[in-house]
């Protein structure tokens, strides 16, 4: 079975990813980074939290990634910045050298890879050593009634 966005790039759906701001989808992340640090931003979709961890870390780069080179374009389009760049790429081969960035993150990716484990260990090896992977996703298994206490 071949990875598919499911939620496809209806303008109701993008309307929704554009609301995504890295403070309100990757609160976490922030207190990890500082000015001069390179991202890489996976699955980056329409930019919004993109454009935002490039100001955090501003004078370092960040890059945006995503499957869809319309969906580049458009980031392209609405957040020029001199330390921010889009790329269409593939998350579990990604035209990186090992350890070239500092962080990498993915936000709402891994639920619709086929294969988030071998992503992940490609987000590893373009993160390096001392770098840092941080995923923020949904699960959307059903608990079984014994895990919540019924």
């Amino acid at each position: 079975m071949p990875d598919a966005y499911t939620h496809g790039h209806h303008e109701s759906v993008l309307r929704s990813h554009r609301w995504r701001t890295a403070e309100n989808s990757a609160g976490y992340l922030l207190p990890h980074l500082r000015p001069g640090l390179s991202v890489l931003d996976v699955g980056s979709g329409p930019g919004t939290i993109t454009a935002d961890l490039a100001a955090v870390v501003a004078p370092g780069g960040v890059v945006g990634v995503d499957a869809s080179a319309d969906i580049i374009r458009e980031a392209e389009a609405d957040h020029p910045a001199l330390n921010l760049t889009f790329r269409t790429a593939d998350a579990y081969a990604l035209e990186y050298a090992d350890g070239e960035f500092d962080v990498v993150h993915a936000h709402q990716v891994l639920q619709h890879l086929v294969r988030p484990v071998d992503a992940l260990r490609e987000f590893g090896r373009v993160a390096g050593p001392g770098g840092l992977v941080a995923a923020r996703d949904v699960d959307y298994e059903v608990p079984h009634p014994s895990r919540l206490g019924g």
